[in-house]
């Protein structure tokens, strides 16, 4: 069974994957690969455009497992219709994604969005309003590996956790759980909204005015999901406007976030580049679920994690 990967492995990693019986394994760069590393190819282990249509023209190709937990880069519906599985490296980043979430509010109720700010000016000043996140209510839209993780994150920190997903199918950590139909009508109850959502056809601009003004004038709002889930404009309104106390955002539309966005000079937001997701533990994380993957499907001819849904687009 030949198994290229696209990740550059290290001598251990490497030999993993070459003592499960019947891999041949080629590690190439993904800025260096061609169709023809495609050849003969059963599995692949990350993703490159370079590939897209060697990889739709493959007889052989059956299974792609890509490093990170998005998958919208990726030709889904060719995919789809071919019945290559895919799965994801979903899980692999929830911990530093759930931390930075953490930051983000804690900054904002210690007012160290602010001190940062005395601290480049060089002045010695405090703020008012120090607030504490214990006993505050947090909104986790998009209740996934990451969303249950900050959900944890937050309980231990006596926080109130409500949850939302397409269904109301419960999950650990989370005090109440409801449906994406019940969000606005609740979306005021709470002190911070965390945005988890993938960059889907229904997820798009779901982040509005509409959504915006039936929050909390106290309330946060954290995007370390997918920047088209937000309508920029709006977000941008309701922050001018007072309608929501500020916003930690790590992902915006476009990206990079253009120097003349008005966001950048607002005191009550905290912008990080898309970098929630970037962790020295990482790699190691994602490749054991794709060698745990991998084994399952030399043995018994099937994954057994993240496999995406097509449908839905995770």
């Amino acid at each position: 069974m030949k198994v290229l990967s696209l990740v550059n492995l290290t001598k251990k990693q490497t030999e993993k994957i070459e003592s499960i019986s019947e891999v041949e394994l080629k590690v190439v760069s993904p800025k260096k690969v061609v169709a023809a590393d495609l050849d003969g190819v059963e599995v692949l282990y990350g993703w490159s455009n370079n590939l897209k249509d060697a990889v739709l023209k493959s007889e052989t190709l059956n299974w792609i497992q890509v490093v990170r937990a998005g998958v919208d880069a990726l030709p889904l519906r060719q995919l789809a219709d071919k019945g290559v599985i895919l799965t994801n490296g979903s899980g692999a980043n929830a911990i530093n994604i759930a931390e930075q979430t953490l930051a983000y509010m804690l900054m904002f109720v210690r007012r160290m969005n602010l001190t940062a700010r005395h601290q480049d000016a060089r002045e010695w000043k405090q703020d008012d309003g120090y607030d504490e996140v214990y006993n505050k209510t947090v909104m986790i839209v998009g209740v996934g590996h990451i969303g249950t993780l900050i959900a944890r994150y937050a309980k231990a920190l006596g926080m109130k956790t409500i949850g939302v997903r397409r269904s109301n199918r419960p999950a650990e950590y989370i005090d109440e759980m409801i449906p994406m139909s019940e969000m606005k009508s609740r979306i005021g109850e709470v002190h911070f909204v965390v945005n988890v959502l993938p960059d889907t056809e229904e997820t798009m601009g779901l982040f509005n005015q509409e959504l915006f003004q039936a929050m909390s004038k106290k309330a946060y709002y954290i995007n370390i999901g997918r920047g088209k889930t937000t309508n920029m404009e709006d977000l941008i309104s309701a922050l001018k406007n007072d309608e929501i106390a500020g916003s930690g955002l790590d992902v915006t539309t476009p990206e990079p976030l253009p120097s003349d966005s008005p966001l950048w000079n607002m005191e009550n937001v905290i912008i990080t580049p898309h970098d929630a997701g970037n962790s020295v533990h990482y790699s190691e994380r994602a490749f054991d679920i794709f060698k745990r993957n991998l084994k399952s499907y030399v043995e018994n001819g099937e994954v057994v994690e993240n496999i995406v849904n097509y449908s839905t687009g995770y």
